[in-house]
């Protein structure tokens, strides 16, 4: 019997796809390198849209605080003129007309607040309750150096009611009123006065 040896080959071993794998490396490096840097470029991105959602959020916050402590301080001076009158103070000459806005006597008690917060026109002669650019303005710290701190107030006598528990209805009346502080953010504040019946 004769054994036939059979040599086995694998099919296209003779074929080469590549003919050289020199500076594969390279294209491989350049390609992480692609990737590594839009991954930078995004990351930048991400932390500059960061940064001014906390930038915004910040003046949010400061406008708010603004607008709020100005409304809490106009609130404070309804009814009240201090030692011989010499805090600002709204007066009610006809309790009967209801939601009627009340701002200051006199000009020098507007302050236009310079280029932080431009108003169009002269206190008050084009003031409008419901323009927002109109409004009275002052600074919060009283500091005419800066515009840092200014805020736009408008105070508005609402209408009469009855008087609170432990007061004489009859001599006495509940007098409401609401209070917007301005600075990019509204803030609407109620307060009343207790006083004797109308007039005031």
């Amino acid at each position: 019997m004769t054994l036939f040896n059979k040599k086995k080959t694998k099919p296209f071993a003779h074929i080469c796809f590549i003919g050289s794998q020199k500076g594969s490396i390279l294209v491989i490096a350049m390609f992480c390198l692609l990737i590594l840097s839009i991954l930078g470029i995004f990351a930048l991105n991400t932390s500059d849209y960061e940064i001014n959602i906390a930038g915004n959020q910040q003046l949010w916050g400061k406008n708010f605080n603004t607008s709020e402590s100005g409304a809490s301080l106009e609130g404070s001076r309804i009814g009240y003129a201090g030692v011989n009158g010499l805090n600002t103070w709204y007066e009610i000459s006809d309790p009967n007309i209801y939601n009627r806005a009340l701002y200051p006597s006199t000009s020098t008690d507007y302050d236009p607040s310079g280029s932080d917060m431009p108003v169009t026109g002269t206190f008050p002669d084009d003031f409008n309750s419901t323009d927002n650019d109109t409004w009275p303005r002052q600074n919060l710290m009283s500091d005419t150096s800066d515009d840092n701190f200014d805020y736009a107030y408008l105070v508005t006598y609402l209408y009469p009611d009855a008087a609170p528990k432990g007061w004489n209805a009859i001599k006495f009346s509940s007098y409401k009123f609401r209070i917007n502080g301005h600075r990019q953010v509204i803030i609407e504040m109620g307060g009343q006065k207790v006083g004797v019946k109308n007039p005031l």
